[in-house]
């Protein structure tokens, strides 16, 4: 009976060497009855390309030359073909910078690349002066427990948030490298949860993500902003109710053309989002942040009856949307957050922004119970809901009950 065929990344018996170093500088056999200098294990391995190759290691004790070469085996990969853009030996910034320049080839919005652009060069590559803490490592050398590490200290020092979209994008560098077969796996997956400080005392003027407005609270604002004289100059009353009426981003309300509009029935298509690019200035991004993203909605009569007003007096423009800037122009959609944080404190409201008109929406539908959870996300356009809704119920479906609701 043959001997049983390796599998994929498995190796056949350890065999030991003892060595000593002869005249020639080199190492060779120890002579029966000599004390060897060194022991050398070697192991035939079948790499993960199906080759079989000898492995070796070396050390002055046996057991320690068993443990290297142990070692060395279970993280073992192929060797890199001579094409492979990232190797064993290839540095995580340089990694990085590769998958960088592929992100327009991705299926991301040109928001969401800016973004991971952004956490790529600050934290994962860093400078020539001030290298990022992972950037001069080779992407063999990165481990799950020093990723944690590495993630605990940039939300300690950036925020929670930054280490989120920081882990995001460097897993998936790392699976860049395990693409080329430079590593076996992936550390960043094997992390464990990001370790955060604990809170310190919310001051009454910092922005509280898990509080929503009530009802109440988000009616006197739109009602602010219709009264207060910089907010009508900055025509934020009715970009305010669309944000209070749907839940939109509030990149969606200023890519909002009127011709996404049937206020006969009260319906709004949402999707587009006007985006800035480096060089370009402001565009509007004809699909949404993502697929979920674009969907139709149902307007509550109340925000109908408004846009109906607007749409009379509205001026013509050549993008067609129907929340301009002041002078006519698309609406930059960070300036506008601007304009509404400041609003938002002077109507006695400093702890709230832009997207907490998007949680209200999102905590009134859930309060309701006239929702399911699949419904809430398709009116927000999250993808997720829990996996048997996704299955059976379209994400693109228009919980029409939820305009009775907001």
């Amino acid at each position: 009976m043959g001997r049983r065929r390796l599998g994929l990344g498995e190796w056949g018996t350890f065999t030991f060497t003892p060595q000593v170093r002869g005249e020639d500088n080199k190492w060779h056999r120890a002579p029966e009855g000599t004390k060897p200098e060194q022991w050398e294990a070697r192991a035939t391995v079948r790499d993960r390309d199906g080759v079989r190759r000898e492995a070796y290691r070396t050390a002055a004790r046996k057991a320690a030359a068993e443990r290297l070469l142990t070692d060395h085996l279970r993280e073992r990969t192929a060797p890199a073909p001579a094409d492979a853009l990232v190797t064993q030996t290839t540095l995580v910034k340089d990694a990085a910078i590769l998958w960088r320049e592929r992100l327009p080839e991705s299926h991301l919005s040109a928001g969401t690349q800016k973004t991971y652009r952004s956490v790529v060069n600050h934290h994962v590559i860093g400078t020539a002066g001030a290298p990022a803490p992972l950037a001069n490592l080779t992407v063999q050398q990165v481990t799950a427990g020093g990723v944690e590490r590495f993630l605990s200290t940039v939300a300690r020092e950036s925020g929670p948030q930054a280490a989120r979209t920081t882990r995001t994008a460097l897993r998936a560098v790392m699976d860049l490298a395990v693409k080329y077969d430079a590593l076996t796996h992936n550390p960043v997956r094997q992390a464990g949860p990001i370790s955060t400080p604990r809170k310190p005392e919310r001051a009454e003027t910092d922005r509280d993500t898990e509080r929503a407005f009530t009802r109440e609270e988000r009616d006197a604002v739109v009602a602010f902003a219709d009264a207060d004289p910089k907010a009508r100059n900055r025509d934020l009353g009715d970009l305010l109710a669309f944000l209070a009426g749907t839940g939109a981003r509030i990149g969606e309300a200023c890519g909002l053309r009127w011709s996404a509009l049937d206020l006969a029935d009260g319906f709004a298509r949402l999707g587009p989002t006007v985006i800035r690019e480096t060089g370009k200035g402001l565009r509007i991004q004809g699909d949404g942040k993502s697929k979920s993203a674009t969907r139709t909605v149902k307007l509550p009569a109340w925000l109908v009856s408004r846009l109906l007003e607007r749409q009379v007096s509205a001026i013509p423009n050549e993008w067609d949307v129907v929340f301009t800037s002041p002078r006519g122009q698309l609406r930059d959609p960070s300036n506008t957050t601007n304009d509404v944080t400041e609003l938002l404190a002077a109507a006695g409201f400093p702890w709230a922004r832009s997207h907490t008109f998007r949680k209200t929406a999102a905590t009134l539908l859930d309060g309701s119970g006239l929702l399911t959870d699949r419904g809430v996300a398709n009116q927000l356009g999250h993808k997720r809901a829990s996996m048997t809704k996704d299955r059976y119920m379209s994400r693109h479906t228009v919980p029409e009950v939820a305009a009775e609701v907001l």
